[in-house]
Formats: structure tokens, sequence, C-alpha cells
């Protein structure tokens, strides 16, 4: 069986989704669905982690593909997460994604909100819930997200995150992105991926967004989707057993029934420059590590 050699780890609404989707159509790379997690034993979750025989069943349709993936975006958040892909294949390749770091959160709590893992609609709200969630209070009964990936003022820490990646894969098995460089010049950075990756450069018909900001259209429905009935529930674990593709799928269209699309509404002057504060240390070390001018994230 064909496993995974290049990992999609992070960060959360950096485009990894529209890389992963760009990435899925190419012939000589094979991605099963997004989000397995894994390799991060040291995440919470409200579910049991995966045993390796059913994290390898999603690749068992992988073929001749030179390039097998695994897009799980919380890698990044991760303590173990690089160690333990290095003891899986130490010669993995691995891909991140970074985005300003007040951008990143602020939207990363639209998108928890969407999939129903955050109850609190207000950001600020959900940032000022943090220290009670760090002690074990306010948690969400449905998250389906790492805990970890709550805590907003620690997110996106991403040079402490690469450092443990560096700590353990080489230079020339890691591979960062920009997120505005991404944006603004999608076919290029694609064609780097590519080149990293060591496949042909065949590029998508076209270069969509995939994942832009949305809502749920019916919080009724939301709330049904995230606790059906007890027999609705037992009745699609008999029809749609659990981590089989049909019951994935299935999971897939209820959700997209309940999408909405629409712009997030501006921080305020005040907020952002509370999250400018907090990520100000890490954004200056990103920097010199990165040896890139990133004076523009500490903007308001």
């Amino acid at each position: 069986m064909l496993k995974p050699n290049f990992f999609i780890a992070g960060a959360p609404k950096s485009g990894t989704t529209s890389l992963y989707d760009y990435l899925k159509k190419h012939p000589q790379v094979y991605l099963p669905k997004k989000e397995i997690c894994f390799f991060s034993p040291d995440l919470t979750l409200r579910t049991p982690h995966l045993r390796e025989s059913i994290y390898l069943s999603y690749y068992t349709d992988a073929t001749n593909q030179k390039a097998i993936g695994d897009g799980f975006i919380y890698h990044m958040l991760s303590a173990k997460a690089a160690e333990e892909i290095k003891a899986f294949n130490p010669n993995a390749k691995i891909i991140m994604m970074l985005r300003n770091p007040v951008q990143m959160v602020y939207s990363l709590h639209s998108q928890l909100v969407f999939n129903g893992d955050e109850p609190i609609e207000n950001f600020e709200q959900a940032l000022n819930a943090e220290t009670e969630r760090r002690s074990g209070n306010m948690i969400p009964p449905y998250h389906k997200c790492p805990l970890e990936s709550l805590f907003y003022s620690t997110a996106a820490n991403y040079y402490e995150q690469i450092m443990r990646f560096k700590a353990v894969f080489p230079d020339n098995q890691l591979h960062i992105i920009f997120f505005e460089d991404f944006k603004f010049n999608t076919e290029l950075e694609y064609a780097k991926v590519l080149k990293f990756l060591d496949v042909d450069e065949i590029l998508p018909e076209s270069f969509e967004v995939i994942n832009a900001n949305k809502s749920p259209r019916s919080k009724g429905y939301l709330n049904f989707l995230l606790a059906p009935p007890p027999f609705i529930k037992a009745l699609g674990r008999f029809i749609f057993p659990h981590h089989s593709k049909r019951r994935e799928w299935v999971i897939d269209k209820l959700w997209n029934l309940n999408t909405k699309y629409q712009p997030r509404n501006p921080l305020t002057d005040e907020l952002k420059l509370r999250l400018i504060n907090i990520y100000k240390d890490d954004i200056e070390k990103l920097a010199k590590l990165m040896n890139r001018d990133l004076s523009h994230w500490l903007k308001l």
C-alpha cells in the first residue's frame, strides 16, 4: 500500500483548501479527504484518535501517483506532529502556508462558527473566553476541531510551529508559502509546489478561490447536523458506516445545503491592535527566520 509522502500541515485559513483542491486534480498526485487527524496525538479531540489501519485505509485507492498527500491543517498546532511524521516517513515533504496572524485567527473563528465548533459568535468574546477554556471551562459540546484551535492567541505562532518542523526535517523537505504570494501570484506559487513535489507542471483549468468565508443558512439545521436525534444517528451509522466514503459524501452534501457565502465584518482598530500586540514577538522572529519584511503585519 502506498502511504503519504507529503503533508499540507497548515496553517488554517491560509489557502490550504485551495491548494488541496488544485493538487487533487493533478494526475500524479493522490489526496484522500481533507482533515484526517492521525499524527497529532497531543491535540485534544472529542473523538478517539484514529488507529493506523483506519488512517491508511484512506489511501487504498492510491495507485501509481508520485505524490501521495495528507491535508490536516492542524499539524502545525501540534507539538508532536513533526516527530510523528518523521518517524512514519523520514523522507516526507512538508508544506506550510502562512497568513497574517490577525487575519488568520479572525477568519479561523468565522470558520469554526460555521462548522459548529465555536458557539461564541462574537470574536472578541471568543478571544476573551480563552483563559476559561484553558482551565477546562466553556468547552463547546460538539467541537470536531482540536480544542487547541480555539486558543486564538497562540493559533498563529508560526515561528514556534515552523521551528518544530525544522528541528526534525532538513530545509529541502520544507516548503513555506505566504498567503499573500499565493493569492496574488497563484500560478507561480502553485508551480513552485509542483516542483517541490517533483511532479510535472500540469496546471488546473482555473485557480478559483476555494473555502471563502461562509456562514450557516439556518442555525436550527446546523444544530440538527451537530446533534441529530438518536434514531436518525443510529440509522445513519447502519446505512453509512463510520469512515466510509459514502458517509463522507452524504455529510458533505448535507453541510453544503446549509452554506451561504458572505464577507466578514472588518475588525475594529482596537481589536486589531490587541491581536498585533499578541503576535508581535512571533512575527518579528518569523521575519528574521524567513529573511522577509513582515512589517505590514504589524500595521493597522
